[in-house]
């Protein structure tokens, strides 16, 4: 606690290496404004206070704000408003607030903790303190509000009730005061309150800030302006600044450097002033401040002042040797050239030719004051002094100007560049060049140069009688002129020879060169041809500056001009580059990740092995125009430089990391940080899993050689099952092929017995016929007899004998025919009678003919009929069987 107290103590003192410098009084140092979106909308800011590694910390209405140049980070302590900060460093903050004050501290994850220090939080509702200001002094830390000062020393607080009500608190050369509203001004010895001075005697004199000029202090009071006490006297001081500071109301005081004071008003904005109350620069919000309302103030180290307001937060960069004058009111728009003549400045822009006196650009007043000089409405591209005279190259034509008058000299539109040529001039126009002779100390036109066309905005004399003329989008003509200022020769360079965009001649070190936004040629007068060049000549560039502007425009002995849009900026020449405190390069964040999770680290943090993914975010904080680079483990080779400050390590292997990472800033190597870390195994690289990878592998082995084992069994099992069941198969086939030729065996025997049947039939067909024929002719012989009996003699009893015997024989015969039918059909004639009671013998003769298979001409013939007599005799057959007619009779009778 005491080396840090003592580190602050020194550090304010001034002890610590700071810089001073002159402040260009002309013109707006750069601004930079920061709405409150981007500092997440936390209200005002009440005080500002940076690190010794240059990150800002600001205390606002709603907590702790953190700026480093790149990002904002807001942090929430105290309950009350968060008033003043004191930083010992960017992982060790006191801050005072409303009802309370603490300390903050990083943890390695880079995350501030809170912790009060306040003795009071269990009795608030008796007390109302707000810490308006926070002070390290020797060994301790003091937290002042309007009623008492707290000194924090060895982790206990000491408390000193004010005289009456404390108004504000200030070093001053090695001093710290303490402005009371009844009593004065008072020192502090670390232990009591020493009385300095009385107030001055006005009606409203509370202390804002206090600083020294020489033996002497000048204060400075809220309402009623500024008051020197020298020799035990308080005397008003500069009335001129008091007068305005009365009207401003003053509420925020800082020291800029070693010559010069910054004091915030509620009214009016900033005003920077030396020493001795002159006003060096007066900003507000008609010169681009977001509020005129200033709480809060702070230089830093690196030169740039801070301002806290009731609305944003702004920086204006002191060290710079630009200034700006934008057109933040509409007066005079964007400037395109000056001239600076018998001390008047006159300004050409898009809106007119516009003067003022050179000392009005002094930054002092509210607002700059520019006035449109009479017919010169419209753009102004070049003014020119020749001969002693000012010439203005406009869109209507060429003017000469004198004092706050215009006079046209030619009305051929468009004029861009104006040069004198020997004892000519030359002007390049909007179509070609126009050509004025010198005549009774008056620039008349003469005529327009020939083989030239196109509009021609810069003309370069480079020597003799040659002459370089840029016409866009054509390209760059060398044109050699004689006498009579014609072209004797030319030498064009197509637009496309030269890459980049704007391209612009310049006239350097007797070189002709052609700039362009990226590369530079020069004109080689050996090879009549230009030549690519790697470098570039480098003039100075700023923000908003004008495309295709490369070059500053000589204006004063003490100033360069540059175009810019909606204004214009001055460049001081005489600006010395200020020593600065080496710039430090800070590890603002690291983190591993994937694609589904990301975690904080800390340098020398280990890595999950699924969390390799890397990324460091750097920064050598609120310094522009920094390239960072690094190299990887003990390599030697850097990478390349780059202008972002996230670097990013994708699936790196494990085992052990160094990073070593370095900034450049304007040209000088901050001093290299290394960053250790590591990258942890995988889990399958762990020893425990290289143990059960040999478990697992003995029992893999193990389950091969069982699976093995019960694999062979199975696959014996499976043949002997396989065996039998190709056996059962044989077997079944073999009873396939047993039955299948059983059925051919008695397929055969069932055609043998059905052609035998069919044989016998026919057979018996044969024999019924034979029968048939004997009887016809035993009928003949009847027939024979009975005429023999015509004549009845003895012979009659012997003839009927014969009858009856034959008669018998042909009854007989009959009978045995349709008995071996009966037998041969028994069953078939059973089932049809059963069926078809109506069936007759001859139908069921046919029946049985056409079951055996016999064709119409076999049947025919069997039963002594003609084939057509058979088809009848089927026909009604099929009648009585009841068969449709798809239905075929013999399948019929073979199922019956």
């Amino acid at each position: 606690m005491k080396k840090i107290a003592s580190y602050l103590f020194i550090f304010f003192l001034g002890l610590i290496p700071s810089y001073t410098q002159i402040l260009p009084e002309k013109g707006v140092p750069p601004l930079e404004n920061f709405s409150p979106v981007d500092y997440h909308n936390t209200g005002k800011i009440w005080n500002i206070h940076s690190a010794p590694n240059g990150i800002l910390y600001m205390t606002a209405d709603r907590g702790l704000l953190e700026y480093d140049g790149n990002s904002w980070n807001h942090f929430i302590g105290s309950n009350g408003f968060t008033r003043s900060v004191l930083v010992v460093n960017d992982s060790l903050i006191y801050t005072g607030s409303d009802l309370d004050f603490g300390v903050w501290k990083r943890n390695k994850f880079r995350d501030f903790n809170y912790t009060s220090l306040y003795p009071f939080q269990e009795d608030l509702q008796d007390i109302n303190e707000e810490f308006w200001q926070i002070h390290p002094f020797q060994d301790d830390i003091l937290f002042v509000s309007s009623q008492s000062i707290y000194i924090y020393r060895n982790r206990q607080l000491v408390k000193i009730a004010a005289p009456t009500s404390f108004t504000g608190s200030f070093w001053v050369n090695e001093r710290l005061y303490f402005a009371d509203r009844g009593n004065g001004l008072f020192t502090f010895d670390g232990f009591s309150l020493r009385k300095v001075l009385d107030l001055p005697d006005v009606e409203n004199p509370d202390i804002i800030g206090v600083y020294q000029i020489k033996d002497d202090l000048v204060i400075v009071t809220r309402d009623e302006g500024l008051f020197i006490y020298t020799n035990g006297n308080i005397l008003p001081f500069n009335s001129y600044l008091s007068e305005e500071l009365r009207k401003a109301k003053v509420f925020s005081f800082e020291k800029v450097g070693d010559h010069h004071i910054a004091i915030g008003t509620v009214l009016k904005g900033l005003f920077i002033i030396d020493l001795n109350g002159r006003i060096i620069h007066h900003i507000n919000r008609q010169k681009g401040l977001p509020s005129n309302t200033i709480l809060s103030l702070h230089y830093s180290w690196s030169g740039k002042l801070w301002l806290g307001m009731d609305y944003g937060v702004s920086s204006l960069d002191l060290t710079s040797n630009v200034t700006t004058f934008y057109d933040y009111r509409g007066d005079f728009g964007t400037g395109y050239t000056a001239k600076l003549m018998e001390d008047i400045f006159y300004l050409g822009t898009n809106q007119g030719l516009y003067s003022s006196e050179w000392e009005k650009l002094n930054n002092n007043l509210e607002f700059f004051q520019f006035e449109l000089i009479p017919k010169t409405e419209g753009q102004v591209w070049t003014l020119e002094i020749i001969n002693q005279k000012l010439l203005m190259g406009h869109d209507k034509g060429l003017f000469e100007i004198y004092g706050n008058n215009a006079e046209q000299i030619s009305d051929q539109e468009g004029v861009w560049t104006i040069i004198p040529y020997h004892d000519f001039l030359l002007t390049g126009n909007y179509n070609g060049i126009s050509i004025f002779r010198n005549v009774a100390n008056r620039w008349v036109f003469d005529k327009k140069m020939e083989l030239i066309f196109g509009s021609c905005n810069q003309l370069i004399h480079e020597k003799d009688n040659i002459l370089w003329i840029n016409i866009p989008n054509f390209g760059i003509i060398r044109a050699v002129l004689d006498s009579q200022l014609k072209p004797a020769e030319r030498l064009i360079f197509p637009l496309d020879l030269f890459k980049g965009q704007d391209v612009f001649i310049l006239h350097h070190e007797n070189d002709i060169h052609i700039l362009s936004e990226q590369y530079q040629y020069t004109f080689d007068a050996s090879k009549m041809d230009f030549v690519k060049k790697p470098e570039h000549i480098v003039f100075p560039t700023i923000q908003d500056q004008l495309a295709g502007v490369f070059k500053p425009v000589d204006l004063h002995p003490e100033y360069d001009f540059l175009p810019i849009y909606n204004g214009f900026a001055l460049i001081y020449k005489n600006q010395k580059e200020a020593t600065r405190p080496n710039h430090q390069l800070v590890l603002r964040q690291m983190t591993a990740f994937n694609n589904h999770e990301q975690i904080m680290l800390h340098p020398g943090a280990r890595i999950p092995y699924q969390l390799n993914n890397l990324n460091l975010k750097i920064i050598v904080p609120n310094r522009e125009d920094v390239l960072y680079q690094y190299k990887f483990k003990d390599s030697d080779k850097w990478s390349e430089w780059q202008a972002h400050n996230i670097i990013e390590f994708l699936g790196l292997r494990n085992g052990h990391y160094k990073i070593t990472i370095r900034a450049l800033v304007n040209g000088q190597y901050t001093e290299e940080k290394v960053i250790f870390f590591r990258i942890s195994a995988p889990l399958y690289f762990k020893w425990y899993a290289f143990v059960f990878y040999f478990l697992l592998l003995a029992l893999i082995i193990y389950f091969i050689l069982t699976w093995q084992k019960v694999s062979l069994k199975k696959q014996k099992k499976k043949m002997l099952l396989k065996e039998q069941s190709s056996l059962r198969q044989q077997t079944e086939k073999h009873k396939q092929q047993l039955m299948l030729v059983e059925q051919k065996r008695l397929q055969a025997e069932y055609d043998q017995v059905k052609q035998q049947l069919k044989s016998k039939t026919i057979e018996l067909a044969n024999k019924a016929k034979d029968n048939e024929e004997k009887n016809r002719l035993l009928l003949n012989l009847k027939e024979k007899c009975e005429k023999a009996q015509q004549n009845p003699a003895l012979f009659e009893m012997k003839w009927r004998e014969m009858q009856r015997i034959l008669d018998s024989y042909l009854t007989i015969q009959d009978n045995t025919f349709e008995i071996q039918m009966d037998e041969l059909h028994q069953e078939f004639f059973k089932k049809l009678k059963e069926k078809f009671p109506d069936l007759s013998n001859n139908d069921l003769r046919l029946c049985a003919y056409l079951k055996i298979g016999l064709n119409s001409k076999e049947i025919a013939e069997l039963l002594n009929i003609q084939p057509s007599s058979f088809y009848i005799s089927r026909s009604r057959l099929r009648k009585k069987l009841n068969l449709k007619p798809e239905e075929d009779l013999y399948t019929f009778l073979n199922q019956v």
